[in-house]
């Protein structure tokens, strides 16, 4: 199984996480952190101790979840994939990735997944229509 972090800033993460256990149930390996109160090297520590326990856990890798491409989250966690196991880092995080991930982590592998995810993020972005206009 590959394992899910949802690094964020503030508890957007923390709370992403509590909707998807909200709509599916607790799902095992899937846990979010926040940079809030962390230097760089902290966050860089927490992200790199994520991936080790997870690859020491039999998981198949571990995608990192971002909200922004930028910033201390992102730098963090490509500071952590020089000497951790298999990784991944995909931004932008929303809803529909994080269901989606759930739904295809057993099945495809890291990189496959990775791809799948951003296409579902992209894919649940756009103008919804209002009452009375058409689709």
């Amino acid at each position: 199984m590959i394992h899910g972090l949802v690094l964020t800033h503030g508890a957007v993460g923390a709370e992403l996480l509590r909707v998807v256990t909200m709509i599916l149930g607790p799902e095992p390996s899937l846990s979010a952190a926040s940079n809030a109160g962390l230097s760089i090297n902290d966050l860089t520590a927490l992200v790199a101790t994520e991936v080790k326990t997870a690859s020491t856990e039999n998981s198949l890798g571990t995608l990192v979840f971002i909200d922004d491409v930028a910033g201390s989250c992102a730098t963090a966690a490509r500071l952590a994939s020089v000497a951790a196991g298999p990784m991944r880092i995909v931004s932008g995080v929303n809803l529909a990735m994080l269901l989606d991930f759930t739904t295809w982590r057993e099945s495809l592998d890291l990189d496959d997944l990775a791809r799948r995810l951003v296409e579902k993020g992209r894919s649940a972005i756009g103008v919804v229509p209002l009452g009375d206009e058409e689709s």
